[in-house]
């Protein structure tokens, strides 16, 4: 027996508007698609024992198993699916597609941050007879000697510290909750992680909870 075209087109309609995060894990998990050539992930047709997905890297054929006997099982099949590649990949089912300003600490680390690297940016302008070296001679405790010791003493920690900051939240957040690398979104987040360090994971944890949350009081 063969999907009946209505069915088909509900289906595929429903699958290409709220769950292509699901259709991308039936490629990188069935069909070993990268994450990134398993992009912008759509259905195209489907039958019942395969799924047509055509991506950023091409049109593919993930095969259903077991294979649904009618269209009342799709639902069922294609959930059991999803959830069966989310273990093979551990990542989650919960998807994040939002970004938040830094706030609180957030805000405090943020602009200590960014101010450490504008100020290893301009070390050079900081030379003897001019305008910044007679300030810092007369606001800084170690007088421009010593801020410009200090910037370039500490530089190699401090960007190894926040490169791994950033490199930590996009390898145990970002992908795990369905934010492709090299994305706006993905861009955002690594950027604030990299200059915030901890207040950015914490937010970002937040919006799972508060997504966690949402299914839960939906279940109810």
């Amino acid at each position: 027996m063969a999907l009946d075209e209505a069915s088909k087109a509900r289906m595929m309609a429903h699958m290409n508007k709220d769950h292509t995060f699901e259709l991308k894990q039936y490629l990188r998990a069935f069909n070993g698609v990268s994450a990134f050539a398993a992009r912008d992930a759509q259905l195209t047709d489907m039958t019942l024992d395969t799924l047509t997905v055509r991506s950023a890297s091409g049109t593919h054929t993930v095969a259903v198993s077991p294979p649904m006997k009618t269209a009342m099982d799709a639902r069922v099949r294609l959930v059991d699916m999803a959830k069966t590649a989310q273990q093979k990949l551990g990542v989650s089912d919960i998807q994040i597609s939002a970004f938040t300003l830094p706030r609180g600490a957030g805000i405090v680390s943020f602009t200590g941050v960014t101010l450490y690297f504008v100020a290893a940016a301009t070390l050079g302008l900081v030379q003897p007879d001019t305008e910044a070296w007679r300030l810092l001679d007369a606001v800084f405790p170690y007088g421009a000697e010593g801020y410009r010791w200090l910037v370039k003493a500490i530089f190699i920690p401090v960007l190894a510290i926040h490169v791994t900051e950033a490199w930590w939240m996009s390898r145990t957040r970002l992908e795990k909750h369905g934010i492709d690398v090299g994305s706006k979104l993905w861009l955002l987040w690594v950027a604030n992680a990299f200059l915030e360090g901890l207040p950015a994971m914490m937010r970002f944890d937040g919006l799972v909870d508060t997504e966690k949350k949402k299914r839960e009081s939906a279940k109810h």
